[in-house]
C-alpha cells in the first residue's frame, strides 16, 4: 500500500503495511483494501505507519486531512512532518 505526505513544503511516499491515524470521529488502523473515507486528522496525535520492511516511523501533525484509498492513503498536512 502506498502512503503520501503531502504539506506545503514536501511531498514523500512510501510503501507501508499499515498507517494508525487519530481522527476527531476516532481512531483507525488503516490496512491494504480499508473500505475509502476521507476524515480531518486530530492536531497534535502521533500518526504511526509501519514501512514494508517493518520499520516504524511516526509524525506529529498540526492539523490536516487523511483520504484512504483501497491501496492509498493520502495524508494532506498543513505543515511539513518531522520524523
Amino acid at each position: 500500500m502506498k502512503l503520501k505526505i503531502i504539506s506545503p513544503a514536501t511531498e514523500q511516499e512510501f510503501d507501508i503495511a499499515w498507517i494508525d491515524v487519530t481522527t476527531h470521529v476516532g481512531n483507525f488502523v488503516i490496512l491494504q483494501d480499508h473500505a475509502p473515507m476521507m476524515a480531518t486528522v486530530k492536531p497534535k496525535e502521533t500518526i504511526t505507519f509501519c514501512l514494508e520492511n517493518g520499520k516504524q516511523e511516526s509524525i506529529i501533525p498540526e492539523s490536516g486531512i487523511v483520504e484512504v484509498m483501497r491501496k492509498k492513503v493520502v495524508l494532506l498536512l498543513s505543515k511539513a512532518p518531522s520524523f
